[in-house]
């Protein structure tokens, strides 16, 4: 185990009986508060964070152990309370030191959860948890105090010192967010998540563009939840756990374990994964402006939202430049740019009015988070249509019907799980209808993978088409994407690729390496309501790449 730091702010005292008659009792309690520096923002916006400002701030919820100073076993252990106190019951007269672990850990009765903060970069060390150890003193013959603070290590204009506070903040933005949960669902099994934070945590982009991954060397690309499939491995060649990567190196500008924004954001993907469904193909996104997947829209905007509701504060801040300056929005504005069921803004500003008071033109509701958390564990997770604000709508439309005029305020008209009826196409005539229906097997059905704007990215409205295909009884099929330009100004798509979707779960996928031609040979296809996702790997510029797909059985 790795300790990042120790001070002893309070030591013990002695204490004894008087004239040597009464023995000492045989143990002693131990009390006091875990505290750890807090970085806060600046009271101008934009000014990034304040180091002249920091304050002490309670590690809620966190194992506070009493450590033998000789042979390091755990004599105690505790939990501090929601104000950072802990007391401890210890032997007398036993030279000892008190441990804050970064982790907040509850078992037994529900609710439960288990946190932790590791060092990914600890290599051989198995993800180290970080730790706060105080001094090693008697427990001496009295009750005593010991009090431990967890100190940032800034300087006037750069870290000095150890980081000691970093994984501690870390774990109060995660107390928050365990807190919103756990008011719309007292009983709530937390499922076990780990935070990988370092002081070497940074981005780097490799000479093709492409962004390194090797958390061992300190390479994250951004904070991010990621989760990982077995034996998948990293640009290093390694493993990693699943779980939320924080960025921490200092020396590059680019620093989060301060920024509960970011934080609680990261958590949100978390629930979305594991208390309800996330369809989202991940990948880049900049808020208002940046026309998304449907998928991706819904999953950053409700992660921003999320954030806001954990916080209780509108206004989502992410520092940069060391701690210089910062990128902040409010979800509570309204951001009119490209306004729809593609833009992330949209969605938060939807899923915060739903949350908060009704306190302004359009917001006519205060559901508080119990029933977006229903509509998220519930109808978000069993739609046949992939995750979006459609399926968030139609899932909470008959507890609140005025849903629709929030939706209409970000021009978003699609009236069911698939859109059926939307009319906002961003700017691109060809994006409509959101899917498009496979209507029997033999049918061949032209569509485009496009770049509204120029962006291929892989996650930006248009680049992938929806398929909708009703299948009325499982059988064995085969289906085809074959490129195929139909009119003038388009291309023929040359490497397309194909997803086939039950649920948001993947069936299927295209393994094909024909110029051209994508198959996947005969396979059982399940009863039910099936998407089929295709798009053209090599979609470049802003010409549309386009390609017959097709169903046999």
């Amino acid at each position: 185990m790795a300790a990042l730091a120790g001070i002893l702010l309070s030591a013990c005292g002695g204490g004894g009986g008087g004239g040597g008659s009464q023995p000492p009792p045989a143990s002693v309690t131990i009390s006091g508060q875990i505290t750890f520096d807090r970085i806060p923002f600046d009271a101008v916006l934009g000014n990034g964070l304040n180091p002249t400002g920091v304050a002490p701030a309670p590690a809620r919820q966190v194992t506070v152990e009493a450590i033998a100073a000789q042979g390091g076993t755990v004599l105690a252990t505790t939990t501090t309370d929601t104000s950072g106190n802990y007391s401890l019951s210890v032997a007398s007269n036993t030279n000892l030191f008190i441990r804050a672990r970064a982790e907040m850990i509850k078992t037994g009765a529900a609710p439960t959860w288990n946190f932790s903060v590791r060092n990914n970069t600890t290599v051989g060390a198995n993800d180290a948890l970080y730790a706060l150890d105080g001094n090693s003193a008697s427990s001496g013959t009295a009750n005593s105090t010991r009090n431990l603070n967890a100190p940032s290590g800034f300087g006037t204009t750069n870290y000095t010192g150890e980081r000691a506070a970093a994984s501690f903040s870390i774990l109060d933005a995660v107390f928050r967010a365990k807190e919103l949960v756990l008011s719309a669902a007292p009983n709530t099994a937390f499922p076990e998540l780990r935070l990988f934070w370092s002081d070497q945590n940074r981005a780097t982009v490799l000479p093709n563009g492409q962004v390194r991954f090797c958390p061992d060397e300190g390479d994250i690309g951004t904070s991010s939840y990621i989760v990982f499939s077995q034996g998948e491995q990293d640009s290093c060649g390694q493993t990693n756990g699943s779980g939320i990567y924080i960025l921490g190196d200092f020396t590059v500008g680019d620093t989060d374990e301060f920024d509960q924004s970011v934080i609680a954001h990261e958590f949100g993907h978390y629930f979305e994964d594991l208390f309800s469904r996330s369809d989202s193909i991940g990948g880049d996104h900049g808020g208002a402006g940046d026309l998304l997947d449907l998928r991706v829209a819904f999953g950053e905007g409700w992660g921003n939202a999320f954030s806001s509701m954990a916080r209780g504060d509108t206004v989502y801040r992410d520092s940069q430049q060391g701690m210089s300056a910062e990128f902040a929005f409010s979800v509570e504005a309204d951001d009119q740019t490209d306004e729809g069921w593609f833009s992330e803004a949209s969605v938060q500003e939807i899923l915060w009015d739903l949350f908060d008071p009704a306190n302004e033109p359009g917001d006519t509701v205060a559901l508080g988070f119990t029933p977006l958390f229903a509509v998220m564990t519930g109808a978000q997770v069993t739609t046949d249509a992939l995750t979006s604000i459609y399926t968030f709508s139609t899932g909470l439309r008959a507890t609140a019907p005025a849903i629709d005029d929030l939706l209409d305020g970000e021009d978003i008209s699609g009236t069911d799980d698939f859109g059926a009826g939307e009319s906002n196409n961003g700017g691109d005539t060809e994006i409509l209808p959101v899917y498009r229906t496979i209507q029997q097997l033999g049918q061949q059905i032209n569509v485009c993978s496009r770049s509204p704007g120029g962006n291929a990215s892989t996650n930006k409205l248009g680049n992938r088409v929806f398929l909708r295909f009703d299948n009325n009884a499982a059988r064995l099929v085969t289906i085809e994407a074959i490129g195929a330009a139909p009119s003038g100004g388009t291309s023929a798509a040359t490497d397309p690729d194909i997803f086939v979707l039950r649920e948001g779960a993947l069936v299927n996928f295209g393994t094909s390496t024909t110029p051209g031609q994508e198959t996947i040979p005969q396979f059982q296809l399940p009863q039910g309501t099936i998407i089929i996702e295709v798009y053209d790997f090599d979609l470049a510029g802003t010409t549309p790449s386009c390609m017959n797909v097709s169903i046999a059985g």
